[in-house]
């Protein structure tokens, strides 16, 4: 007999494993367990958790109850619900393309919509085609074992920033290797310093790059401050 286990705190129901699904569980920005029924469900968290404005997320937050056009009552759990700092709520669904053109997908979809505008809330659907794809959600996740305030260090951010204020765009790598050279310290800490820096996006980069190859920042990876963002563009129109 299976073991019954309650849904983490603030879930209705627990993640259903359908034998062809990923389920995986994470924390979110509180330290609270979510859940994701897929791997699509699972990227889209790390989007949740890496956006600074998004105050926290939960999973599996409650159920619909709407009634289809045969007259039969339906439940429906969505995926994720989200609280933004500007004071928006979220209901955000991850599902496959193929199965939005099924009758009970876009009579579910046009009941929750229906019912978060009620509420004041937006309903967001996600499919595999406006998720990230491979190579960025790669990065994302070589990204997100750095996220810790453990890996972060003021001197190296310090000479990380000093050294871009030089240049609108520069290697990775060729970053790294000056920081090392410059503050005499471990290339495995200034790597991960950076890998942190990126995540909380005070770095920024193009993530349909791929950044990490055999634990080191790829010679194709680039790097650049924030504020810089306005002068890569120019020049890169040029």
């Amino acid at each position: 007999m299976g073991l019954k286990r309650k849904p983490p705190q603030g879930n209705v129901r627990n993640v259903i494993s359908m034998g062809g699904n990923l389920c995986s569980a994470i924390t979110n920005k509180e330290g609270d367990t979510v859940q994701a029924e897929s791997f699509h469900e699972r990227i889209l968290t790390l989007l949740f958790q890496r956006d600074k404005s998004v105050i926290n997320y939960q999973s599996q937050p409650e159920t619909f109850v709407f009634t289809d056009r045969n007259g039969k009552t339906r439940r429906y759990t969505p995926d994720f619900i989200v609280w933004r700092r500007n004071g928006d709520v979220e209901i955000h669904e991850v599902t496959l393309t193929e199965r939005q053109e099924q009758a009970r997908i876009r009579e579910r979809e046009l009941a929750a919509g229906t019912i978060c505008r009620a509420l004041g809330w937006r309903y967001i659907v996600h499919t595999e085609q406006t998720l990230p794809q491979s190579t960025e959600v790669a990065n994302l996740l070589a990204l997100y074992r750095y996220r810790l305030k453990a890996y972060a260090h003021d001197v190296i951010t310090a000479s990380a920033q000093g050294y871009l204020l030089q240049s609108a765009k520069v290697p990775l790598n060729r970053c790294m290797r000056y920081i090392v050279q410059h503050l005499n310290v471990f290339e495995p800490t200034v790597f991960a310093t950076l890998c942190h820096l990126l995540w909380h996006e005070e770095l920024s980069t193009d993530l349909r790059t791929l950044l990490i190859i055999e634990n080191t920042f790829s010679p194709k990876a680039m790097v650049w401050l924030p504020d810089r963002e306005e002068d890569n563009n120019a020049s890169t129109n040029r």
